[in-house]
């Protein structure tokens, strides 16, 4: 299946669960997972930031301490995304109730470890102000815990990553974007969609189209399936949507 259109099922499946902590934290480590397989190392530590803003909500509510973020909205300058993750709603479940954030990762510790490894995964995507704002959050924890041993290894990062910003400049190549399209009854519910396609650094228009459309004239049939290769506006009306059905 296409890999991209699997993405967007987890999400959804993860969307699915925003007043259910433990499964949504499973869901969104899982998309983690899919990402880091297609190298996706920006869209990974993202969803490992998503993870840490929830474990932080629902750590807000069971103990307050002063060292650590007030919930999602602390994050907010890792991406202004992670207030998503605010338990404000009515139906939202208390951490005290029985089955309700046992896990692992609802802890201190926890908390650290997704940050940490968020960390990792948005400096290999050279996203080096996020991962400042990461450890902006974490260094107050560091100090309250006086792991002088963290906090001399994030300060001596953070001084290699503000000079590789310094000298890279505008060079950083987050990655290549295409507006994907699909129109047709064979794609049921994706008929009529658009969607922004994220690419690694320099991809060319040639190459996506051409795996898109191998993958699904694998899928339709080569009569099928008809590539539009240019950036206007689609007409519908003009396409020979009637023997493609």
């Amino acid at each position: 299946d296409n890999p991209d259109m699997e993405i967007d099922l987890l999400h959804r499946i993860a969307n699915c669960y925003q007043n259910s902590p433990d499964l949504r934290l499973t869901w969104l480590q899982n998309m983690a997972q899919k990402h880091l397989a297609m190298n996706h190392y920006a869209e990974a530590g993202m969803c490992l930031a998503h993870a840490a803003s929830l474990v932080a909500e629902y750590l807000r509510m069971l103990e307050s301490k002063s060292y650590m973020p007030d919930g999602c909205v602390a994050l907010q300058k890792i991406s202004m995304n992670l207030l998503e993750e605010s338990a404000v709603s009515d139906d939202v479940v208390s951490p005290g109730d029985e089955g309700i954030c046992t896990g692992k990762y609802f802890t201190e510790n926890g908390f650290i470890g997704l940050m940490e490894q968020a960390a990792v995964f948005l400096t290999h995507a050279h996203m080096y102000e996020a991962v400042n704002n990461i450890y902006h959050v974490l260094t107050p924890i560091y100090e309250a815990n006086r792991d002088f041993k963290k906090l001399s290894q994030v300060h001596s990062k953070l001084h290699e990553y503000f000079n590789r910003i310094l000298v890279q400049g505008n060079k950083r190549l987050f990655g290549t974007y295409f507006r994907v399209g699909f129109y047709g009854t064979k794609f049921d519910e994706l008929d009529g969609q658009e969607f922004i396609y994220k690419e690694p650094g320099i991809t060319k228009l040639a190459e996506i189209a051409s795996r898109l459309e191998s993958f699904y004239i694998d899928k339709f049939g080569k009569t099928q399936v008809e590539m539009i290769k240019d950036s206007n506006d689609v007409n519908r009306a003009s396409l020979d949507l009637a023997n493609k059905k």
